[in-house]
């Protein structure tokens, strides 16, 4: 069914598990994840969505009643199907706005309904109201889904972080400059990795880096780093090289900062990713 097609991205991309009985109500902090999950995947959620709501029971004889008084609320009636363990289903959609709390609240209401005609409210799914299409996103805003390897290099660990959601980033030609910031940093003598202080002062001055490249309208993305022997060396991509240049040699030269280097290599075919990549354990 076009339908299954159209819902199948955003129960696959989110998880969003049905409970089976009254007791095991879906919680707020699961819809507040489900949410926070759409917009790390750029799914404007402040826009009119088509929801549907899913009633269960091992007899349909109630269903007619429940679809009724649903329909005065505005709910539509879709279908009413047997699963393979012989249940049957009842499910009815409507077209509207939701955040958490709101999907939460009428989620409560809908477990009463179901109380009232003794059966079960199975959950949600949502979709484009457009049936025939998959959920606007906005493909430029990237999750993050950050993994870490420990690894010796040398005889000496080497940390490598970074965020595998680029493996399905479609926009890999526009943004093909890689920029490589290096500094070094005060070190565990035992190890070469930074010393506890040290970690904080790095993550903020990544952050002073991206925040500046960011006030700057200078789109950009972290991608990945590695920390090993004295040196961190981290990634940020972007699609202009002349701003991040400007931007980065006018943070370098104030001396307001600590010492850095930085170059910025085109790299269409993303290879510097793809070398990060494969250090990586495989999912």
């Amino acid at each position: 069914m076009k339908k299954i097609i159209m819902w199948t991205f955003i129960l696959g991309l989110f998880g969003c598990n049905n409970s089976k009985s009254q007791s095991n109500k879906i919680q707020l902090e699961k819809i507040e994840e489900m949410f926070s999950n759409m917009k790390s995947n750029g799914v404007n959620t402040d826009t009119t969505m088509l929801w549907g709501y899913f009633f269960t029971s091992n007899k349909k004889d109630k269903f007619d009643q429940v679809t009724n008084e649903l329909k005065n609320k505005g709910f539509d009636f879709v279908e009413i199907f047997q699963a393979e363990d012989k249940s049957f289903w009842l499910h009815l959609e409507r077209k509207e706005v939701h955040n958490a709390k709101s999907l939460y609240s009428l989620d409560e209401e809908l477990y009463s309904i179901a109380d009232k005609y003794k059966i079960t409210y199975d959950g949600f799914d949502v979709g484009n109201v457009n049936k025939d299409k998959p959920i606007d996103r906005d493909t430029y805003v990237v999750p993050e889904e950050f993994k870490a390897l420990d690894y010796q290099k040398d005889d000496f660990p080497c940390l490598l972080i970074g965020n595998i959601a680029f493996d399905k980033f479609p926009h890999k030609k526009e943004f093909c400059y890689f920029i490589k910031v290096t500094t070094s940093y005060k070190k565990d003598e035992k190890v070469m990795l930074p010393t506890e202080g040290e970690l904080d002062e790095l993550d903020k001055f990544e952050y002073f880096i991206e925040n500046n490249l960011n006030q700057n309208k200078i789109k950009n993305y972290y991608v990945f780093r590695d920390t090993h022997k004295g040196i961190r060396n981290f990634h940020i991509i972007t699609s202009d090289k002349i701003g991040a240049t400007e931007i980065l040699n006018r943070i370098k030269n104030s001396g307001k900062q600590r010492l850095f280097d930085f170059e910025i290599l085109k790299d269409e075919n993303w290879k510097l990713y793809d070398e990060f990549r494969k250090k990586m354990p495989k999912e």
